[in-house]
């Protein structure tokens, strides 16, 4: 059981979100800030096209065993101000730092045990956030230790792979529409005209692209970043995450100087739970579709519980 508050984020917009707090505590708490994944997410992890609640339950878990946590509305989404489309990676470096410093004024809350965990692209905004605000310490899930672009190029590959070693009629016909070659070929060309231009919203056809955040995140490069992180992080990524490189759970812990550990969860996908099915980037949407009324990796959740036992608690 959980208390929750609407709490106000200010940056240069109004950002939305929810602090939660213990059903019963003594004293100051320790505090999570939950830095988003990529796309129109709110604070409980959700989307339009895809109501993940991760966040909320990652939520819930910290409340019961005496963890406060703060989630907010990414800007442009839900209750935040702000337009999606136009927001850069530099924008949510803001939000993230603001929510931590708001985190740290409430008055449940031990100012000095404030922790940051990133879900996908929050793993990435967390090393320029912590330069700012120096957490007391840092969970990964599903991050890459690496750019955004090479994350993405890395998913084309993967299509490239499973087209090519496809079996039957199916894969006779991909491969004959030349499926896998043309999205490699498209990627590119979307991605080197983001690179030229210098407008904040791209379109294509009908579809708007936020082509100042990819360019901000292609640009940036996180290693310096990563190796001025002092405090504990812990780093896990599930084995059937076709979203990022499972092994960048190692790379974080290696270039990181505080205390590391990194985990790869054999059946975790990227929505944190686990997945009965082979890594398919062809029947992704299914495989989400599918996983999202199970709950959270119980792997997983066991050992953030062990490391929060040694860190936060």
């Amino acid at each position: 059981m959980m208390k929750e508050c609407e709490i106000q984020i200010h940056t240069d917009i109004i950002l939305k979100g929810t602090a939660s707090f213990p059903e019963k505590s003594k004293g100051k708490l320790p505090l999570v800030v939950i830095l988003h994944g990529s796309g129109p997410v709110d604070r409980n992890g959700n989307a339009k096209s895809m109501q993940m609640n991760a966040y909320k339950m990652l939520a819930e878990f910290f409340a019961s065993h005496g963890v406060a946590v703060l989630r907010y509305d990414k800007r442009g989404v839900g209750e935040s101000g702000g337009n999606y489309y136009e927001t850069g990676m530099w924008d949510l470096v803001n939000d993230g730092e603001a929510a931590v410093k708001a985190a740290q004024l409430l008055p449940e809350v031990d100012p000095d045990r404030i922790f940051m965990l990133g879900h996908s692209e929050g793993c990435t905004l967390i090393p320029p956030i912590n330069r700012r605000v120096d957490a007391a310490g840092i969970i990964l899930l599903a991050g890459h230790a690496d750019n955004v672009r090479t994350a993405s190029e890395m998913q084309t590959k993967l299509l490239e792979e499973e087209v090519a070693a496809m079996k039957g009629f199916n894969g006779m016909l991909l491969r004959a529409l030349k499926v896998h070659k043309t999205t490699a070929s498209k990627q590119k060309k979307i991605f080197d005209e983001m690179m030229e231009s210098d407008e904040t919203v791209m379109k294509k056809g009908l579809t708007k692209i936020n082509a100042k955040w990819a360019r901000e995140h292609f640009q940036y490069e996180m290693e310096e970043d990563l190796t001025a992180i002092a405090c504990p992080v812990l780093a896990i990524t599930g084995k059937k995450d076709v979203q990022v490189n499972p092994e960048h759970v190692h790379l974080f812990a290696e270039k990181v100087h505080g205390p590391a550990e990194g985990y790869i969860v054999k059946e975790m996908n990227h929505l944190l739970r686990d997945q009965e099915e082979p890594v398919s980037m062809i029947k992704l949407k299914a495989i989400y579709k599918n996983c999202l009324t199970k709950p959270l990796s119980p792997e997983m959740l066991h050992l953030i519980r062990q490391w929060a036992e040694k860190y936060i608690l």
